[in-house]
């Protein structure tokens, strides 16, 4: 027995190694590194450390994830409010999480970004429709003519769009731009 808890003493990472280790898979915020540390049963000393020496080497950067993180967030459809929301969660909020926001995403870009979102959106609801031959009208180059969203199915983009973190004025653009 006791040669088993010496070998899972000898095989535990020091503290940095285990920080470095998990730093290999992708960038981490402070908040989810002392998270991570502490679940793995280090003491705050030893965090306290290896949080210093990890910031100091810039192997953890606050700034940096949450400036890319807003970039990932932007190509994956999400407004600043739920950018600023899931950043607050990963540890980054205040002034960190407002600059990295201003940065990359300015009140056009929020409204594109809504737009290509709603529009997503508006074909879904156009596949729904399934519009026979017969029903579906074409103007005068031969592109259909598709019928008027119903204020049912505004409803659901603005919903979509909503839950996807953009501003009421981002929204209620984007929705008219699609009529």
């Amino acid at each position: 027995m006791a040669e088993l808890v010496k070998k899972e003493a000898k095989e535990k990472r020091s503290c940095k190694d285990e920080a470095l280790f998990w730093l290999e898979y992708g960038d981490r915020t402070e908040k989810e590194m002392v998270q991570h540390l502490k679940k793995k049963d280090y003491d705050e000393r030893e965090i306290a450390e290896c949080m210093a020496f990890l910031v100091d080497l810039s192997f953890i950067d606050n700034r940096r994830y949450a400036l890319k993180f807003v970039e990932v967030s932007m190509e994956k459809g999400r407004g600043p409010l739920r950018i600023r929301h899931e950043l607050a969660e990963k540890g980054i909020a205040g002034a960190v999480a407002e600059e990295a926001l201003a940065e990359l995403y300015d009140r056009q870009t929020e409204r594109e970004i809504a737009l290509e979102v709603a529009e997503k959106a508006y074909r879904a609801i156009q596949r729904d429709w399934d519009l026979s031959e017969e029903e579906q009208e074409y103007d005068d180059w031969g592109n259909p003519i598709l019928p008027k969203l119903s204020e049912k199915e505004k409803a659901k983009i603005a919903r979509k769009l909503a839950t996807a973190g953009f501003s009421s004025g981002a929204t209620y653009d984007a929705i008219n731009r699609l009529k």
